[in-house]
């Protein structure tokens, strides 16, 4: 990295680091660490907030909803794109922040701080292209307008595995519809949330319309923000189990609830594909940021005529990826967030041998000192019709397995045999074919021939456990919008 942690802290968020509540910096006399899962250093210790805080952050959003919410959305645009302005400034420095926070290497931070800066030029568009219509003659003398509104105060809660990207999705969508927003950021990357909250601070964002709550222990300001009568909206990207909890939470005041929850992605290799690109593409759908990503490629299902020199490309690729230190250039793949996730993922990989899985390559703790969080990138192989259950579970971290079956039918079964839907994959030679397939799978988004990018027009979001409702495009500002239908005699 070319400057030191605390540095980049000192110069994107500010000596002190806290919670960002009504236009101001709180700090407050409680504090948490944040850590570097490289190393297991200390960046730096951050305010923790309490319940208080976070009621107040509550309080201040509902304060600004009508001075924000009837803004004109050129008004609300000049604000979002000035603050757009000062993220691209700061791409590389919010890359190393997000290096340091998560683990992952430098040009993925990169990439992800340039994503961030893309989704939210494309929010700040669409404060220009909200919907409406106007209706006549609806009746006998009667006019209609149908109007959309923005439904309130947001409670967005955002995962550490994209502290940019994720905040980008959830604040840049809910602003752009004219709401006004509690972010609540993961205890183990708030610093990256901050830094971009101070660009919305300099961007001369009103006081109240964003509120950013940091806190070690969620416990800690989680029923004053889920509880508050003032929050319309909660979006959450976290596991299946939070997400429960949010909506038993919601439900008792009738908030509406976005949720994406677990992934555990399939992938269905064809008699026919190219396995040396599908290997390349599915190392790229796999083992992106450790593997900690909810639609990272999981469990691959390929016909057995091809699963051998499938398996032969896949474990050349997966030798080839370098772990090691995320600041060295060289590095391909980092740690995991955290040493409960190494222990998780080992405990897994165990299960899985134990139950007749092959580990091909992998599978093992590696470590640049004690205290990092380093995993080796794994390889497992196993039979479709003897495949241990715990295949059938997500890994959150760098495992790929491969399951030989029978034929396509037997691997699009298994594939959907999950209680999730999030995103699916397809390889094929007969593009056709391919897309039959495509059509046959149980998740929102599904990539063909290709890792799925991340497009700021097109709608993200999962079926069954995968969660409830549509992030990014036009869909992803609606979700934060009423509608109201206006009847009105005819004016003539």
């Amino acid at each position: 990295m070319s400057s030191r942690p605390a540095d980049l802290v000192a110069r994107l968020v500010g000596d002190r680091p806290g919670s960002w509540i009504d236009g101001a910096w709180v700090i407050s006399p409680d504090t948490f660490d944040v850590h570097d899962p490289a190393t297991g250093a200390t960046i730096c210790a951050v305010a923790d907030a309490d319940a208080d805080q976070a009621s107040a952050a509550v309080a201040a959003a509902s304060a600004a909803l009508d001075g924000w919410s009837s803004a004109t959305g050129w008004q609300r645009f000049e604000v979002l794109s000035r603050a757009t302005d000062l993220l691209g400034e700061r791409v590389e420095a919010i890359a190393e922040l997000i290096s340091a926070e998560t683990g992952k290497p430098l040009q993925e931070g990169i990439g992800e701080a340039r994503n961030t800066v893309r989704f939210f030029e494309w929010f700040s568009h669409e404060t220009l292209r909200l919907p409406g219509e106007a209706w006549s003659d609806v009746a006998p003398g009667r006019d209609a307008l149908v109007l959309h509104e923005p439904i309130g105060v947001v409670l967005a809660i955002t995962p550490w595995n994209f502290p940019a990207f994720m905040v980008a999705c959830k604040v840049g969508a809910a602003l752009a519809a004219g709401c006004t927003v509690v972010l609540k950021p993961a205890p183990q990357t708030p610093l990256t949330a901050l830094a971009i909250a101070r660009c919305f601070e300099e961007a001369g964002l009103p006081a109240g319309v964003l509120n950013v709550v940091v806190a070690g222990d969620p416990q800690r300001v989680s029923d004053a923000l889920l509880d508050a009568p003032e929050v319309a909206c909660v979006s959450l990207t976290g596991s299946r189990r939070v997400g429960e909890l949010v909506m038993r939470k919601a439900a008792s005041s009738i908030k509406r609830v976005l949720l994406e929850l677990g992934g555990n992605a399939a992938a269905v290799v064809l008699p026919d594909a190219d396995v040396v690109r599908t290997a390349r593409d599915l190392v790229r759908a796999r083992f992106l940021n450790s593997g900690q990503a909810c639609m990272a490629a999981n469990r691959v299902y390929v016909v057995e005529s091809a699963a051998g020199d499938l398996v032969a490309e896949l474990t050349a690729a997966v030798d080839q990826i370098v772990l090691g230190d995320p600041r060295d250039p060289a590095t391909t793949m980092g740690p995991l967030i955290d040493h409960a996730a190494v222990g998780r993922i080992e405990a897994q990989v165990a299960e899985a041998v134990a139950g007749g899985a092959t580990l091909v390559t992998g599978g093992a703790r590696t470590a640049e000192n004690e205290a990092s969080a380093f995993l080796a990138p794994t390889l497992l192989t196993a039979e479709g019709k003897s495949q241990p259950a715990v295949l059938g579970e997500e890994f959150f971290g760098p495992v790929l397995s491969v399951i030989r079956c029978a034929d396509v039918d037997e691997a699009v079964r298994l594939a959907n045999a999950t209680e999730y839907g999030l995103a699916a994959y397809v390889f094929g030679g007969d593009q056709a074919a391919a897309t039959a397939v495509a059509r046959k799978l149980k998740a929102g988004s599904v990539g063909v021939n290709a890792p799925l990018v991340s497009e700021p027009a097109l709608p993200f979001g999962g079926m069954r456990s995968s969660g409830l409702g549509r992030e990014r495009g036009r869909l992803g500002v609606e979700e934060y919008l009423e509608t109201k239908t206006v009847q009105m005699p005819a004016v003539r």
